[in-house]
């Protein structure tokens, strides 16, 4: 019998991990007073909300001995741990202990985090550096009520945006036809591509942005028929193999500014899930099924047409910092540049 093929899971389980604004919750799941712990690149992250509304991001452990403060509880603006009820500021700082001792010198393990378009993102970087940009703020006005899905992924946080800078499985996995695709911005954490392309005769244009490799932002433009979805795609590795990926669509329907505000929001009611639902999942699952059982190859042999894609990985190299892998960082950073 031949040895199974574990190559996929040797190459993530020494994938290092990224650096950027990484989302890993919702503003909704975290009103104030309340406690939540989310797994973030094979770690806890603990996230509360003091009674007055203030965010925080903290690492598991009490500095004490040890308790998961994801058992604690927020008392006014301090988060208690569940142990010996060591009470933390939201500075970090220890304010007072539950025996009535003098605090002892102790902090939190704090992470920067932002609430963000109704999500929570928080920073991650294998240094301990603060935040090198900001996450970009949208105008929703004319769009519909978001529509959200959070999916749980084997493989690696890349293969979302990776695949919006792969043009040629537009027309291979999806069946859409006559693509052509131009690089419009690579400056810094931001990468975009336009991509103009049929399906069923129809032109469509999809612009894709990219913040860090934690945010990816895809509007599909049907011109002629004045349709614009909007998605917001935040990926986020929580373990070496396991990745979520959330999104948020946005429907605008350009015909429909006519309407009165009462029926143009029940049209929105109906048609944003038909979109989502009968159109984008299912073109979603299609990358899933793929994505699934996908090997992530350092050295890929990529042609002339996967122009954009090496502009990708020669980008995406940047959000790497070294430490985090065995081996030198230079062999690290050159794995994830393919040579055509």
């Amino acid at each position: 019998m031949d040895a199974p093929d574990h190559t996929n899971e040797t190459d993530l389980l020494s994938f290092p991990y990224p650096d950027g604004w990484f989302v890993i919750a919702t503003a909704d799941e975290l009103r104030p007073g309340a406690i939540i712990t989310k797994p973030f690149m094979g770690k806890d992250v603990v996230l509360y909300r003091t009674n007055t509304g203030v965010l925080r991001a903290v690492g598991p452990y009490c500095p004490h001995l040890g308790a998961h403060l994801g058992d604690g509880k927020v008392e006014g603006e301090d988060i208690v741990c569940p142990y010996h009820k060591f009470a933390f500021a939201p500075d970090g700082r220890c304010v007072r202990t539950g025996c009535g001792d003098k605090p002892p010198q102790a902090r939190l393990d704090s992470r920067h985090v932002r609430d963000w378009n109704g999500l929570i993102a928080v920073w991650q970087s294998a240094h301990g550096q603060p935040p090198e940009w900001e996450l970009p703020e949208f105008d929703w006005s004319g769009y519909s009520a978001p529509i959200q899905g959070l999916r749980v992924l084997p493989g690696s946080v890349q293969n979302p945006s990776e695949n919006g800078f792969d043009p040629a499985h537009l027309q291979h996995l999806h069946g859409w036809e006559n693509g052509v695709s131009k690089l419009q911005k690579n400056e810094g954490h931001r990468l975009a591509l336009t991509t103009s392309i049929t399906l069923k005769g129809l032109p469509i244009r999809i612009d894709v942005e990219l913040h860090g490799l934690g945010l990816m932002i895809v509007d599909v433009n049907l011109e002629r028929a004045g349709i614009q979805a909007k998605f917001l795609v935040t990926p986020a590795q929580i373990a070496p193999l396991k990745w979520t990926y959330r999104e948020s669509m946005k429907l605008h329907i350009a015909w429909l500014r006519k309407w009165p505000s009462w029926a143009r929001k029940a049209a929105y009611a109906l048609l944003a899930p038909a979109v989502y639902h009968l159109w984008y999942v299912r073109q979603l699952q299609q990358d899933i099924d793929i994505w699934e059982k996908r090997s992530f190859i350092r050295h890929p042999k990529p042609s002339a047409t996967d122009a954009p894609l090496v502009a990708y990985r020669r980008w995406a190299m940047q959000f790497y910092s070294s430490g985090k892998t065995t081996g030198s960082d230079a062999a690290v950073r050159r794995s994830y540049i393919p040579e055509i």
